[in-house]
């Protein structure tokens, strides 16, 4: 209970940071709230693993900005297991499409399973429109074996508020 009541009361804090609330009008912040699926690098979805989350984007200027998100994981809709994955990247932004790394980790917040990591490389591409949409691709793989066994790969469709 009392990771629950930390975990809330941080989410609480960062959902404050609103895009009327950006630095300034040159270099806004996007606020969007995630939603996607995660398997291993043998694309079995065996087990699947669901995302909810959101992310925020700093754009520094024209080409950069840095994406702090949090992310909670659960695994095929049985709802016993939760994970918290926090991460930040800093990616490059070219037009509409960005591409970037970052660092991550996952925390176990309920369940039996040992499912909280070491931090590990997290890769990304995708694409941000208009109309507050972005579709991101991802890739997680540990710093002690990088791109070895356990790779995770994955997909969000993001919407902006």
């Amino acid at each position: 209970m009392k990771k629950t009541l930390i975990t809330f009361s941080l989410l609480m804090v960062l959902l404050s940071f609103t895009p009327l609330q950006a630095m300034d009008a040159d270099h806004p912040v996007n606020f969007y709230l995630n939603f996607g699926v995660m398997t291993d690098d043998s694309f079995s979805f065996d087990p699947i693993l669901w995302y909810a989350g959101f992310n925020l984007d700093f754009h520094l200027n024209d080409l950069l900005m840095v994406s702090p998100e949090g992310n909670f994981i659960t695994q095929d809709f049985v709802f016993d297991t939760f994970l918290l994955e926090p991460a930040v990247l800093l990616n490059v932004k070219v037009d509409h499409f960005f591409f970037g790394a970052g660092v991550g980790k996952w925390f176990l917040l309920s369940g039996e399973t040992k499912a909280s990591s070491d931090f590990f490389l997290k890769l990304n591409a995708g694409f941000s429109g208009d109309g507050g949409l972005r579709f991101r691709v991802f890739l997680n793989t540990l710093f002690d074996d990088l791109f070895g066994k356990s790779i995770n790969i994955g997909a969000q469709l993001g919407i902006g508020i």
